[in-house]
């Protein structure tokens, strides 16, 4: 089922495909801006992932949800479909962008670089298909007008909190920082798992049998 709705096109025409395309040209007028200049290799990839990132909050918007509850075809299914096709969308921009910017840098540091990077992107990325999710179990059918705010409220602490340093540049801090964004990254992914279980499904308790008394 879930192949013939992306053979079909069904699925890639419910998706909201403006916001990836105004974050494609937000991100083609930002390296214009930058005059093909590639020696930031930190800060230049955050602000093209964060445009990127942007984009893809608005992937489980679906006016057709609520004709969709009764449909066999589960709530947890349905969004990781979407999830699946931003992602099919996304990734490969990022590795353009990180094959852009990673060969400015040292040989040395390249791996460490594009680790990091992409454990930031990805956890942007997390945090805010995490909060689209719960919006919508709140009744939102559109929450991708909250995530917006939502990742750039998130980003504010992490950028303004001196003792928990988390964006730094390429140095000693680097790891330890990224450990925490790993951090973030595993508790968005926890917290997204739980917001696509179904809100009719209930935990089933074993059934204890006991001997029948004569």
């Amino acid at each position: 089922m879930a192949w013939e709705l992306v053979r079909s096109g069904h699925l890639v025409r419910s998706l909201r495909l403006a916001p990836f395309a105004i974050g494609a040209v937000a991100g083609a007028a930002f390296l214009a801006v930058r005059g093909g200049d590639t020696q930031d290799v930190v800060g230049d990839p955050r602000v093209l992932g964060l445009l990127l990132a942007l984009g893809g909050g608005y992937v489980l918007d679906d006016g057709a949800a609520v004709t969709l509850q009764a449909s066999p075809y589960s709530l947890a299914r349905r969004l990781w479909l979407r999830i699946g096709c931003a992602c099919a969308v996304v990734g490969p921009l990022w590795t353009i962008v990180l094959a852009r910017y990673l060969p400015t840098a040292p040989a040395g540091d390249r791996r460490a670089l594009g680790v990091g990077l992409t454990v930031e992107f990805a956890a942007a990325l997390a945090v805010l298909w995490a909060v689209a999710v719960w919006g919508r179990r709140h009744g939102f059918d559109h929450p991708g007008i909250i995530t917006t705010p939502a990742l750039l409220a998130a980003l504010l602490p992490t950028a303004s909190i001196p003792q928990a340093p988390m964006m730094v540049g390429f140095g000693a801090e680097w790891t330890p920082a990224h450990l925490r964004w790993s951090a973030i990254l595993v508790t968005a992914i926890c917290v997204l798992v739980a917001g696509t279980r179904d809100p009719a499904a209930r935990r089933r308790l074993p059934v204890r049998v006991g001997r029948a008394k004569d």
